[in-house]
């Protein structure tokens, strides 16, 4: 016990204050988090590595009041534990974290979260996270550095945006230690595509040049273990089809460049999971945290995909509450036909895991979307798996 002791006093005087800590017993390792310093990397037994993936996390100034009063923490409440259990778990973070900045001209909805969010996001179990989204520069370039400053001293990884075009492009890397003896690094790499013209603008984010990306991920996995790689696709499209038609084309080229798992992320849309050459591809992970605004797919899930020596072995699909349509859970919401939550549908206000029949039904849902995509979901005790 002493030892134990004298050793947390070395820590804290060697960096900082301990702010987390995964649990070991959750999936066999533990991270410590020191001020963005890591301690002890991921330990990974039997060469198998878990990836979880959340969609857009969208908070305003809306919500300020609820996390000065409750801390940002509070949207994870439901979700932590399952976040905690990968070994590398990502978001899409399409709102800077910032009390800087000024709205820029013709956005109509502006999104920029209060301080607390990125510790709130480490805290909850995330490695790193996409700023290649549609929101992240509303309030412009000093937003978007705190944002960064931010999520850094958390140790939690911004992707695919930084503080100019070229750093913007670098990948993450967040280390993970395969087997007893095997060190290495996980690469996720994140891309913004706002339309078939744009290429270019002055904002410093990782655009999706076909060319660029498939050279950075022939790059990156040449040194990964797993390469993970986010492309969101900007608005939502009134076909769904042809949306999925076009980031087909993107998707496919990046696994044969070398990537492990492709995010296709786009506003509002659910897809679902199709395998090309034995990798995923996810079609859209909707909405996780929308703000103040009713979500169109309150009943979604959540992939975690293990690999085991960088060949996938199953992906589980858990199935997630993210907000009840029309019931006022989150302050400003409408309140037009609301009823009061049942217990079995939500904890709390936020998304949490759905059990019992509305977890079935969600997942046959998913089974749905996936059979459009020639893929097979099996569903076993309110979970989906494909194998």
């Amino acid at each position: 016990m002493c030892l134990l002791i004298m050793s947390l006093l070395c820590m804290i005087h060697a960096g900082g204050v301990l702010t987390f800590t995964k649990n070991a017993s959750t999936d066999s390792f533990a991270k410590a988090r020191v001020f963005g310093k890591t301690f002890a990397s991921e330990t990974v037994s039997d060469d198998e590595i878990s990836v979880l993936a959340v969609g857009d996390i969208t908070v305003s100034s809306r919500m300020t009041p609820l996390i000065e009063r409750n801390g940002a923490g509070t949207f994870f409440q439901g979700t932590a534990t399952l976040i905690q259990s990968a070994d590398i778990a990502t978001a899409s973070l399409n709102a800077s974290i910032s009390e800087r900045g000024e709205p820029r001209y013709g956005i109509e909805h502006p999104f920029r979260s209060a301080p607390g969010l990125g510790r709130a996001l480490a805290n909850a179990g995330f490695d790193a996270v996409s700023l290649a989204t549609p929101h992240i520069m509303d309030f412009g370039f000093e937003a978007l550095e705190d944002t960064i400053t931010e999520l850094e001293w958390y140790n939690v990884k911004p992707i695919g945006a930084g503080t100019d075009a070229q750093t913007a492009k670098l990948p993450a890397w967040v280390p993970i230690d395969v087997g007893e003896t095997e060190p290495g690094q996980v690469a996720l790499l994140a891309y913004y595509r706002a339309n078939a013209f744009a290429r270019y603008t002055e904002d410093p984010l990782a655009y999706a040049v076909y060319s660029e990306m498939t050279e950075a991920v022939k790059q990156a996995q040449t040194e990964a273990v797993l390469v993970i790689v986010w492309v969101h696709w900007g608005s939502q499209t009134d076909s769904v089809d042809e949306a999925v038609g076009r980031q087909r084309i993107f998707a496919h080229a990046l696994i044969d460049a070398g990537a492990d798992i492709v995010l296709c992320q786009q506003l509002h849309t659910f897809g679902g999971i199709e395998l090309y050459q034995g990798k995923p591809i996810v079609y859209s992970l909707s909405d996780f945290i929308y703000d103040t605004y009713d979500k169109q797919h309150s009943h979604i899930v959540i992939p975690k995909a293990t690999f085991k020596a960088g060949v996938l072995k199953s992906i589980e699909l858990i199935p997630i509450l993210t907000d009840p349509p029309k019931m006022p859970v989150r302050p400003g919401k409408p309140v037009v036909g609301a009823r009061s939550p049942r217990p079995s549908e939500i904890k709390n206000q936020f998304p949490s895991i759905l059990t019992g029949a509305a977890a079935i039904k969600t997942l046959l849902d998913y089974q749905q979307r996936c059979a459009e995509l020639k893929t097979e979901v099996f569903i076993e005790n309110e979970r989906g798996w494909i194998r």
